[in-house]
């Protein structure tokens, strides 16, 4: 047995260690975002996306002029306009055709290659509501509204925001099925999908698999690169990396047709998942550009990134989209 000496000096041994590794932990923390760049071509193909908030939908913002030319300006080919959620029933909790559609048609004619696409919003239990997809009956009235969105309110598409949604969840997939069965053709079907996570992770995020069986089932995927619960900026970087692998990998498999956009933070404020100094505009760009050059990566599927969101992204955030991401 060591004596009280020995002990003491174990764990004085031990405290300088542990003391070390922190002091590396917090340099890190701090110098890594002013010192990391991105690597590798942006691929920028000016096919990203923004998420606009529902006051677009609901009347309140009506400047569609200014709107037009920042989507324009900003190589925004995707605006994803909040439309609120659904209730337990599956219907809609708010319907505005009139005011969707003076945002919609003017915005058609200002600037025509934006796609115009209706964000719904679907949390079940485990998110913020009660909708159970495992009713056929509640599926059927979502694509029900889905249609409703496209054909009356003259969006050109639907994204599915279903959280919390668990890996392997089969009835998301029956209602991006029933979905894409509805839609006219010519409209797009999107997913707003979770973070692919490592397998010690696993129950917190998807696998590969599933974003190749969502993939098989719609147009467009926008991956959710936030709320990751990453605290140190370079493990935030490795993570986004990591999507940019694991879903282009199972998108270009599974529908080489299906884009795939990855979106990026850009707000503040946000729960105990969200750090903003790791989690943020810059530190996100540079993930997407490392796994863009990764060999595993298929950047054939990519249509580009996407921010969330348009009322938090501050002038110098678009500054650093525009030199991070838009002209290198």
């Amino acid at each position: 047995m060591k004596s009280p000496a020995g002990k003491r000096r174990l764990w004085r041994h031990f405290a300088v260690v542990i003391g070390a590794l922190l002091g590396l932990i917090l340099l890190d923390y701090v110098s890594y975002p002013h010192f990391a760049h991105p690597g590798g071509p942006t691929r920028n193909r000016g096919e990203n996306g923004l998420w606009l908030r529902h006051t677009w939908y609901s009347g309140e913002e009506t400047d569609v002029p200014v709107l037009a030319k920042r989507l324009k300006t900003e190589q925004i080919r995707y605006a994803y306009f909040h439309v609120r959620d659904v209730t337990k029933s599956g219907a809609l909790r708010h319907r505005s055709p009139d005011f969707a559609r003076r945002v919609v048609m003017p915005l058609h004619r200002q600037a025509p290659t934006v796609k115009l696409i209706a964000w719904v919003y679907a949390g079940n239990v485990a998110g913020r509501g009660g909708v159970d997809l495992r009713r056929p009956e509640v599926r059927r009235v979502m694509v029900q509204e889905a249609v409703w969105l496209v054909t009356v309110c003259g969006f050109d598409g639907v994204q599915w925001d279903y959280e919390i949604c668990p890996s392997g969840d089969a009835d998301l997939l029956r209602l991006l099925r029933e979905t894409r069965a509805a839609l006219p053709r010519d409209k797009l079907l999107s997913a707003a999908v979770p973070l692919w996570l490592p397998a010690p992770m696993g129950r917190y995020g998807w696998r590969e698999a599933d974003f190749g069986d969502v993939a098989s089932l719609c147009d467009q995927m926008a991956v959710m690169c936030y709320d990751s619960g990453c605290y140190l900026p370079r493990s935030y970087v490795w993570l986004v990396h990591q999507q940019v692998v694991h879903v282009t990998r199972a998108a270009a498999r599974n529908n080489p047709r299906c884009r795939v956009l990855f979106g990026i933070p850009t707000y503040g404020a946000g729960g105990l998942s969200h750090h903003a100094p790791a989690e943020n505009i810059r530190m996100a760009l540079i993930g997407v550009r490392e796994g863009l050059a990764d060999a595993q990566a298929d950047p054939s599927v990519v249509a580009g990134v996407a921010l969330f969101a348009d009322y938090t992204t501050q002038d110098s955030e678009w500054k650093t989209y525009q030199d991070w991401w838009c002209r290198t």
